[in-house]
């Protein structure tokens, strides 16, 4: 179990880094001195991030799915509750597919402070590509300041990247900019099913 255990972790990991230029290639296609024309979203109000989102997303691809997955649509946000903390979205409603991309927008007079997000992991390049998307589509949200470079570097700093023998080592955190990054791996009997990843605004 331990060898087969390694084998998913490497498979994950590999598949992350095959998928690099790709996916890196997919946020460079619309920029001009690679630089993304968009604002971030974290402590902006939930209306400005889902608009800063498909801004985001329409910068970096013109691919008509690519911008049906990716993009948020405003009328299937939904509140996970009547005291109206949280925002939950679901991708892909559209695929007929047991997994799913969700995000949590985490509100406080009407800003949003933090995201939760959630990405199942699946042995199939396109859900790790999907994924890495999501996550360098994250933290642009949280910093626009950044570019390509910078964002792959919060990646690689979280740990992303790194060889690991057992699901429960993935991930890490890192504060940057007063942004707070985690992501955290979902191992269910040894095995992994799903990652975490958070941005959080940290005031001063």
């Amino acid at each position: 179990m331990k060898k087969f255990n390694q084998l998913i972790v490497f498979l994950l990991l590999m598949s992350f880094c095959s998928s690099s230029e790709e996916v890196s290639q997919e946020i460079q296609n619309e920029e001009t001195d690679d630089v993304i024309v968009f604002t971030q979203g974290l402590n902006k109000s939930s209306a400005e991030y889902v608009s800063n989102w498909n801004k985001l997303i329409s910068e970096i691809s013109n691919d008509d799915d690519t911008l049906l997955y990716f993009s948020i649509n405003p009328d299937n946000v939904r509140w996970t509750s009547p005291e109206r903390t949280v925002l939950f979205y679901q991708f892909g409603n559209s695929e007929n597919t047991s997994t799913s991309f969700v995000i949590n927008l985490l509100v406080q007079d009407d800003d949003v402070y933090g995201v939760e997000f959630f990405s199942p992991v699946v042995d199939d390049d396109i859900s790790s590509q999907r994924t890495k998307l999501f996550f360098l589509i994250l933290i642009a949200m949280a910093d626009d300041t950044l570019d390509k470079d910078g964002r792959e570097a919060v990646l690689s700093k979280l740990g992303l990247y790194d060889n690991v023998s057992q699901p429960n080592q993935i991930g890490g955190s890192l504060t940057q900019n007063n942004i707070r990054y985690i992501i955290e791996p979902m191992v269910d009997n040894g095995l992994l099913i799903g990652l975490n990843f958070y941005t959080t605004f940290i005031s001063n």
